[in-house]
């Protein structure tokens, strides 16, 4: 089966490559971003797919440095390869649970400056989704990469136990008072209005943390007893990763107080 790269210009400083990767994960596929006019930066290469690597190379030409806003698979599988090939420097923040897919990479800090003809990109430290998520602020948009702390469609996933619920929701809270005038989430499409995205993920947030607790009472219940009360609604390809974020809301309610676990059970 042919597997297809599609590339476009968004913006006069941002083109998107969607990798030819799509899933109940990456929804369409990974979005992998050029930004920049001459020599850009890459954000998010994405699987190692050789198709897709080449496509990218042969859009941005000479490449100014390649970022990753975090090392899960579809975001950072080809970025060793990539920057190889594009002889550029890789970064990422912290690299946590899939460190050896980018061993020699630099560390980038919260607040860096990253520079390329024409863009200036601020990374922003967005930890919750995964433990070492960074978000790229484009100062000449005010236009924010999300990676996967911000999606074009749906709501993200926490990925318990390297993800953390409180920090995504302080992360959240971060990229709200940022106020973006666009968001280029690292899959699906671009949000063109991102306050209206951020307002709901945040209170979809509160909302599934309310609803689990009024699952819960002085009966101890297991993990698959919660997850069953609580999205009872969603469609079985989607359990695997609520049941992800399911953790990662326990973990802060217990943390928070409200709720008591003991081996592997949980009650108010």
């Amino acid at each position: 089966m042919a597997r297809f790269t599609i590339s476009e210009r968004v913006s006069p400083l941002v083109r998107r490559i969607l990798a030819p990767n799509p899933s109940p994960w990456t929804l369409e596929g990974t979005n992998t971003w050029l930004v920049g006019l001459r020599a850009p930066i890459v954000i998010d290469p994405g699987p190692a797919i050789e198709e897709h690597l080449d496509a990218i190379l042969e859009a941005a030409g000479e490449v100014r440095a390649v970022l990753l806003t975090h090392t899960h698979r579809d975001h950072a599988e080809g970025a060793t390869a990539f920057a190889a090939k594009a002889r550029a420097p890789l970064a990422v923040v912290q690299p946590a649970v899939n460190s050896h897919l980018c061993a020699d990479a630099d560390a980038l800090v919260d607040g860096q400056q990253i520079v390329a003809d024409g863009a200036t990109l601020t990374v922003i430290a967005t930890p919750g989704h995964a433990s070492d998520h960074a978000a790229f602020l484009l100062m000449e948009e005010h236009a924010l990469f999300t990676g996967d702390h911000v999606l074009g469609r749906g709501t993200t996933v926490v990925v318990h136990p390297d993800g953390d619920m409180r920090a995504y929701l302080d992360s959240l809270d971060r990229v709200i008072a940022l106020a973006p005038t666009r968001i280029y989430p690292g899959h699906g499409p671009i949000i063109e209005s991102p306050a209206e995205t951020l307002a709901f993920y945040r209170r979809h947030r509160l909302e599934r943390e309310a609803t689990i607790l009024e699952a819960l009472d002085a009966t101890p219940k297991h993990l698959e007893m919660i997850l069953g009360d609580v999205y009872a609604d969603v469609a079985p390809q989607v359990l695997p990763a609520a049941r992800l974020s399911l953790a990662a809301h326990l973990e802060k309610l217990v943390a928070d107080g409200l709720v008591v676990e003991h081996e592997g059970t949980w009650r108010r």
